[in-house]
C-alpha cells in the first residue's frame, strides 16, 4: 500500500544520498582543507537572515542559480538516463522503469531542488 510507495522514494534518494556520501568521503581523505565546505544541513533561518540582508541583482541571481547545479549528479542522472534508453532499445527485461525514475531523482538533486528553498519575495 502506501508503505511501499514511500518506500520506493526513500530508495530513489538514499541512491543519491550515497553519491553525496561517497564525496564528502573522498574529501575527507584525500583534501583535509576541503572537509569544512560539506554542510550537513542548511538551515531555514539562516537562509532568511542572507535574504534579508542582501537584495540580489539580476546577476547575483544567476550566479546563485548556477552554484546550486550539481554537476555530478546531473552527469550521473545523464547516465542513467541514456542506460534506460539503450534497455528500452536492446533490452528484453522492464530495468528501464527503474532507470528513469532513478535518473530523474538525480537530475532533481542535480538542479538544487532538494533543500532550502526561499521563496523570492
Amino acid at each position: 500500500g502506501r508503505s511501499f510507495h514511500l518506500l520506493f522514494f526513500w530508495i530513489l534518494f538514499e541512491n543519491v544520498m550515497s553519491l553525496h556520501r561517497t564525496k564528502a568521503t573522498l574529501i575527507g581523505l584525500l583534501e583535509a582543507g576541503r572537509a569544512n565546505e560539506w554542510v550537513v544541513t542548511e538551515k531555514l533561518g539562516s537562509a532568511m537572515k542572507m535574504k534579508s540582508a542582501n537584495k540580489a541583482s539580476a546577476r547575483k541571481s544567476f550566479m546563485r542559480m548556477w552554484e546550486r547545479l550539481n554537476v555530478p549528479e546531473l552527469g550521473v542522472g545523464a547516465f542513467l538516463f541514456s542506460c534506460g534508453w539503450y534497455d528500452v532499445a536492446f533490452g528484453k527485461d522492464n530495468f528501464f522503469i527503474y532507470l528513469f525514475f532513478q535518473s530523474m531523482a538525480f537530475f532533481v538533486v542535480g538542479v538544487g531542488y532538494v533543500g532550502t528553498i526561499v521563496p523570492q519575495s
